[in-house]
């Protein structure tokens, strides 16, 4: 009787160090240390700055990294996700909670504290015994057109606090397009009025509408104009990720080659999100083959990996898209961005130019594709280089 043949067991477990999915500590972050250096002078100065950079870009990491460095400073930072929220209103609520949980001191003068403070509010404040937590509540009317006096207020209120607490705050409001972009110039009226006030209170305005807040804090005639500095991020130097690649895979001395290397930065057409994510799947193959090398074959496998775990959901954003969507993101991809709205791409893909123009912008809103400033020319991008791949392998490109 045959014996059933011994599975070869796996090296020794260790961790995956090409994280993806998650928000980055300070000492994982990739060669981010000049751009995190000036968010926490901005905190520590009480300054005010713009975060510019595209999804997928490590934006967020660098905010968690910011705030965890601030913090360990004794820093107050109250960061915030404007996303998330239906409403400024929803918004404002939470980082008031925010706000008087760290800064109002004990809980039987919060409720005095904040009716002096924030009177025109009318903030209700109730103490959950079980989790030793404050909620609060605002008893002001209110409707589309309160939402944005509201969030004004609450700045005001949170720069009241941290006067009255002699304490260093900042405020950081993450994908901050969403407070400005439907509510247009009196958004940003409203809000500089409010901030460019503040002595106590440093504010760190990020989003990933590149176009958008780089005309809003560029334009002259705008009032985010010279309101705080501007940092841009971009893609890291091609030679710090591969360096960063190398160790990831010596380290738990799996083999890399060069080839290897540039293949995942090429396929993910170096967006860090993109590059953690392929580069992650490399690694687990290459621990359970580890007499595998990290060649183009390899990085090519662990893609259609990756392409397999997305299939539902690439297939769902696909079947979602409209008939002359599908064909501006096949241009996308086949013509790299690169002179969409010709009369050459106009005709390969059979969309009239008006159509082209109206579609692009329909899947800019939608996050699939964004606009990327080159030298004398525009260039459209996917978000998510990987889905690229996805469309090349199911549609066949």
């Amino acid at each position: 009787m045959a014996l059933p043949t011994r599975r070869p067991s796996l090296p020794p477990a260790a961790r995956n160090p090409f994280e993806f999915g998650r928000e980055l500590s300070p000492d994982e972050l990739v060669d981010r240390a000049a751009e995190l250096d000036q968010l926490i002078r901005t905190i520590e100065n009480a300054d005010k700055l713009f975060l510019i950079g595209p999804r997928r870009y490590g934006k967020t990491s660098l905010l968690h990294a910011a705030q965890a460095l601030a913090e360990s400073r004794g820093i107050v930072v109250l960061r915030y996700d404007a996303e998330r929220y239906e409403s400024l209103d929803l918004l404002a609520e939470a980082l008031l909670t925010g706000a008087a949980r760290a800064l109002a001191g004990p809980i039987d003068r919060t409720g005095d504290l904040l009716a002096r403070v924030a009177a025109k509010l009318k903030p209700h404040v109730t103490y959950d015994v079980s989790n030793q937590q404050l909620s609060l509540s605002l008893g002001i009317e209110r409707n589309t057109a309160t939402e944005l006096p509201i969030l004004a207020d609450v700045l005001d209120t949170v720069e009241k606090l941290a006067s009255n607490a002699k304490r260093r705050v900042a405020v950081i409001l993450d994908e901050f397009q969403h407070v400005v972009e439907e509510r247009g110039a009196a958004a940003e009226r409203q809000i500089r009025a409010v901030v460019q006030r503040h002595r106590h209170v440093g504010y760190i305005f990020a989003g990933s509408a590149t176009r958008l807040l780089a005309d809003m804090t560029s334009d002259s005639g705008r009032a985010f104009y010279k309101l705080g500095a501007r940092l841009f991020i971009g893609p890291l130097p091609a030679e710090e990720f591969k360096a960063f690649l190398d160790a990831g895979f010596a380290d738990a001395k799996l083999k890399s080659t060069p080839e290897g290397v540039d293949a995942i930065l090429e396929l993910a057409e170096e967006v860090p999100y993109s590059v953690q994510r392929l580069a992650h799947a490399c690694w687990e193959m290459l621990r359970v083959e580890p007499a595998r090398q990290l060649d183009r074959d390899a990085v090519n496998a662990a893609l259609l990996q990756v392409l397999m775990q997305e299939n539902p959901a690439y297939t769902q954003l696909w079947n979602s898209l409209t008939q002359v969507q599908k064909r501006a993101a096949k241009a996308v991809v086949l013509e790299r961005g690169l002179a969409l709205q010709s009369a050459d791409v106009s005709r390969r893909y059979r969309i009239p130019t008006a159509s082209m123009q109206k579609a692009l912008g329909a899947l800019d809103r939608r996050g699939v594709i964004r606009e990327e400033a080159l030298v004398g020319r525009v260039r459209w991008r996917l978000e998510d280089p990987l889905f690229g791949a996805w469309l090349r392998m199911a549609q066949q490109l």
